[in-house]
């Protein structure tokens, strides 16, 4: 097999992705020899992305005792589990495994370990201050970092191509000349608030924050803590954040402008 340097060359990624995250570029100068011993098994890429989920959803659980010792070792399965993430897709492209189930797998596994971090997170703290109002914060930032609005949105435009027949989705009524705003905000910058709320970001300020948590334990005014502090910001602007996504979508008629722009690349490519 090829050296851990030739490796990398051969399974990077490609450039072609918009606003790969800062931890993504540190993280793939160490999933790359993790990704050399998997390829010493005979795992395949979306068998990787199970292992993934299950180190994420068992690293999520140690977050619950009220024990610091557990929850680190939590972080760091969460930690670990975001390497496994990497290295799907690095086993991927190595064995030519690469398919669009495979991302669909990938993108099950965030929708499956994000909530589990914030549920986990929740009740851990609940444990250690007796604050109800933690539990609330976690499910409300469980729940909303669900992406409903998404898979709403793509289920009506599914919905459209079912029904294409039907006078109400005539495509020659739905045609827009705007650009959608998913591919706006995909060829735009992030903004810094809305790369701190996004994964793994957000599970990086959750290490941080446990680990400084955890030296000064005695020095925060109880109940209160870091974590008390990151719950209670997300616990409040991730519903905010995915309420106005639904409003936006629903007001400035986003279905029809995504569903015509791919009719649109669809006629595109039938009409070189």
């Amino acid at each position: 097999m090829e050296s851990i340097k030739e490796l990398r060359k051969k399974i990077a990624k490609s450039e072609v992705d918009w606003h790969t995250p800062r931890h993504d570029v540190i993280v793939r100068r160490i999933s790359i020899y993790f990704t050399w011993l998997l390829l010493h098994t005979p795992l395949s890429a979306n068998q990787v992305t199970v292992l993934q989920i299950i180190v994420g959803v068992i690293g999520s659980l140690l977050l619950i005792p009220p024990n610091y010792g557990w929850n680190l070792l939590g972080i760091l399965l969460l930690q670990f589990g975001y390497v496994l993430d990497c290295c799907d897709g690095e086993v991927a492209r190595y064995r030519k495994q690469s398919s669009v189930g495979g991302v669909f797998l990938d993108l099950i596994g965030h929708e499956i370990v994000i909530p589990f971090m914030y549920v986990g997170l929740a009740l851990g703290e609940f444990l250690r201050s007796g604050r109800f109002e933690l539990i609330i914060f976690g499910f409300l930032a469980a729940f909303f970092s669900l992406r409903f609005d998404i898979s709403a949105m793509f289920q009506v435009v599914n919905t459209l191509f079912l029904r294409a027949d039907h006078p109400s989705y005539d495509i020659d009524k739905l045609q827009s000349t705007t650009t959608s705003r998913t591919s706006e905000i995909a060829k735009s910058r992030i903004p810094l608030w809305r790369i701190i709320f996004r994964y793994p970001e957000s599970m990086n300020i959750i290490t941080l924050f446990l680990v400084i948590d955890w030296i000064f334990i005695y020095s925060f005014p109880k109940p209160f803590s870091l974590v008390y502090v990151f719950l209670l910001v997300f616990g409040i602007m991730i519903p905010i954040a995915r309420l106005l996504s639904v409003f936006h979508i629903f007001r400035t008629g986003e279905i029809e402008k995504r569903f015509w722009e791919i009719v649109r690349t669809v006629k595109k490519d039938d009409n070189p």
